[in-house]
């Protein structure tokens, strides 16, 4: 199935089947053309193991805990303005665990003030009030997000991040942002709509008349189920209609509203960002729209708020290589040299965004939400000469890894070789995991350092 076709078994599963329920781990080519013994390491990557041990920095995997062992993190991110905080797998409890401690960091220690999440702009929209002001409810919000992230784990980074909020000025509030196209929610139909209304009421009905259209049919299975099987060129009517919206909102002038402006804006790109997405067939372009609309959405509000941003997502859409290439064995299909959202972040800012990964080397994960049935899946330990592999070897099982250290010629000549990453959807089939791959042209060019996860546990739902 293709990652941005609407799926064919469950259409309440659609956003778990466009990469955001991605394992990603990393593959890189051995360091010497000899070839390895089935079932043992290359011998040219005791190297690499050695150096490994020598710049590995232990880390604890307790969110709630001191985060000073993240230390390093400040000499590999210095003065980014953005940092992608990848992770190989969406199901997995010690994932975002890890990811809530590196957010910690980042937020108390070097001063960033937004958290950009795999997540749709309305819901963090929702959540961003929340974490704010206190509006809403904490467990309503959290399970208003996209099923793959309405566990526990998520439950306690957004507490954490209203706990922090609590005693700050408006300006020093940490913020929270759904950069993603991936579902639709009612709000940005009903601001827009609102926004309209107070600034030029006399264009309402021109409004509704493109509006109306598009309208969201109130659950994200009962949208997928509409728009998923229309024609290409009934489609394309839905998008016109969205970028008409988008038109109008922008015509109008700069009057008093209950609605913000650049909210009443950036509620009509999204709409029309989820349209665009599933009208398109990604294998036969070069930068998915999806991606960009995320990477135009973080763009966007670094401009707006001037806040360093932490972007959280699959390993896939932060890394910072220009193009990457995957394949899914369950669509039978390989996505080749496509722009990622890391990728667009990286041409626009150069070194001001960082970019991490997360490996994990075994454990158990939450999948096959595309069945609308999640289940555990066991992912076995990776094979020689994977990086996940080499990674595993060393002594520390979880720990941070600055892929700029210094190194000698032939570990550097490892780092900057291309390298093959193993790429787990949600649709997991252990049977096929040596075909679940990902590419990029060079390891240290797609991420600046390696947070690396010895074992995992499935995340824990909400409802259980």
């Amino acid at each position: 199935m293709s990652i941005t076709q609407p799926p064919r078994r469950s259409a309440i599963a659609l956003t778990a089947m466009i990469i955001s329920g991605a394992t990603v781990s990393v593959a890189v080519h051995p360091l010497s053309t000899q070839p390895a013994v089935a079932g043992e390491p290359a011998v040219a990557g005791e190297p690499a193991v050695a150096w490994i041990d020598r710049n590995a920095v232990p880390v604890r995997l307790d969110a709630s805990g001191p985060v000073e062992d993240l230390r390093p993190l400040r000499g590999i991110v210095r003065g980014a303005r953005i940092v992608g905080l990848g992770e190989p797998s969406h199901g997995a409890h010690e994932q975002v665990t890890l990811r809530h401690r590196a957010v910690r960091y980042l937020v108390e220690r070097l001063g960033f003030r937004t958290i950009a999440w795999e997540e749709n702009w309305a819901t963090g929209v929702a959540i961003d009030r929340y974490v704010v002001s206190g509006h809403g409810d904490l467990r309503g919000v959290v399970g208003d997000m996209n099923p793959l992230w309405q566990h526990q784990a998520m439950l306690d980074l957004v507490r954490w991040m209203r706990e922090f909020n609590r005693s700050r000025p408006p300006r020093d509030k940490v913020r929270f942002l759904g950069s993603d196209v991936t579902e639709l929610r009612t709000l940005p139909f009903q601001e827009i709509t609102q926004y309209v209304r107070e600034v030029a009421q006399g264009r309402l009905d021109e409004l509704n008349r493109h509006l109306k259209p598009i309208w969201y049919r109130g659950s994200a299975r009962e949208q997928f189920e509409w728009y998923g099987p229309l024609p290409p060129a009934r489609k394309q009517e839905v998008i016109e209609h969205a970028r008409a919206v988008g038109r109008l909102v922008l015509s109008l002038p700069a009057r008093p509203s209950h609605i913000d402006r650049g909210y009443a804006i950036q509620h009509a790109n999204a709409i029309l960002g989820f349209y665009e997405t599933y009208a398109e067939d990604m294998a036969t372009v070069s930068a998915p729209v999806r991606d960009r609309h995320i990477a135009d959405t973080i763009s966007w509000w670094q401009r707006r708020t001037r806040q360093r941003i932490v972007y959280g997502a699959a390993n896939v859409h932060t890394t910072a290589i220009p193009r990457v290439t995957w394949t899914f064995p369950s669509d039978n299909v390989t996505f080749t040299n496509k722009v990622m959202a890391g990728g667009h972040l990286r041409l626009r800012y150069g070194r001001s965004y960082v970019s991490i990964a997360t490996v994990s080397r075994t454990g158990r994960i939450l999948g096959g939400f595309e069945s609308g049935r999640p289940s555990v899946f066991t992912v076995p330990p990776p094979r020689p000469p994977t990086v996940d592999h080499i990674l595993g070897q060393a002594r520390h099982r979880t720990y941070l890894l600055d892929l700029h250290a210094p190194a000698s010629p032939q570990v550097r000549r490892w780092l900057d070789a291309p390298a093959t990453m193993r790429l787990i959807g949600s649709a997991y089939d252990v049977s096929k995991d040596a075909d679940f791959t990902m590419t990029v042209g060079s390891f240290r060019r797609g991420f600046d350092a390696v947070l690396h996860i010895g074992a995992v546990t499935p995340t824990r739902p909400l409802d259980q």
